[in-house]
């Protein structure tokens, strides 16, 4: 029962409007629905198909070259990695060699999603592709 009673004590969070007017009260004005709304359609018109595909082309670029990067990584330990190909955010690869069958494989995937992440600014998922 007591426990009933210490819940019922809690605030709840204020309802939006009340946010709203809490911040107007501080001195701050409140997001601007249409202003923002204009502004993404600015940001989504000025993105036209060629570059989009630029960038996508320059992506895979760049992917390429990091992963060429960390190849001799591969090679020393008798292994290798092979860019399959990038399908939006995901980068598919092939490890032939010592590392198709090594338990550590994940973990080295991992350390090859986190570079491309890293050098690229936006988040990748590194998949292996199963080749039979």
């Amino acid at each position: 029962m007591r426990d009933m009673q210490d819940d019922d004590t809690k605030s709840p969070a204020p309802p939006p409007a009340a946010a709203a007017a809490a911040r107007r009260a501080a001195g701050a004005a409140a997001p601007d629905a249409t202003a923002l709304r204009e502004r993404f359609t600015k940001v989504a018109a000025a993105e036209t198909p060629e570059a989009a595909r630029d960038a996508a082309a320059d992506e895979m670029t760049r992917i390429r070259a990091l992963i060429d990067e960390m190849r001799p990584t591969f090679r020393r330990d008798g292994g290798d990695i092979e860019l399959v190909r990038v399908e939006g955010a995901k980068v598919i690869v092939h490890l032939p060699g010592a590392c198709a069958g090594c338990m550590l494989a994940g973990q080295t995937l991992y350390g090859v999603q986190k570079r491309i992440t890293d050098v690229l600014g936006r988040p990748f998922r590194v998949i292996p592709d199963i080749r039979h």
